[in-house]
């Protein structure tokens, strides 16, 4: 299991985890966090379950006890932050939130300009 799991992570640290680590996991959040700042802490663990008899979702069990939320899949994560790599040379942890509350906000990539 990598050192990422279940640990709290700031934006500064999710976005330089490797992508293979990332799309394995789901993002989560502390519930009624609106969007994302330098402070905000969010956690990977396991993706979340759909049972075949209900359709219920299933949570994994650290989301529970901790009262998170989800917010991501691994795979949005990615392309968010590859995206914000494609589109800036240096992107600052900044640049990171901004494209990652802009597609929370409105489920599409922020435009920079460079």
């Amino acid at each position: 299991m990598s050192k990422f799991i279940r640990k709290p992570l700031k934006i500064e640290q999710l976005v330089v985890i490797e992508f293979k680590i990332l799309e394995e996991y789901d993002l989560y959040v502390e519930k009624n966090t609106d969007f994302f700042d330098l402070q905000t802490i969010v956690y990977l663990d396991e993706v979340v379950d759909i049972d075949d008899e209900t359709d219920e979702e299933i949570y994994p069990k650290f989301v529970i006890k901790k009262d998170l939320e989800w917010y991501f899949s691994g795979q949005v994560l990615n392309y968010i932050i590859d995206n914000t790599k494609f589109q800036l040379k240096n992107p600052s942890v900044q640049d990171y939130i901004r494209n990652l509350n802009n597609y929370s906000s409105h489920d599409c990539f922020y435009t920079f300009n460079e």
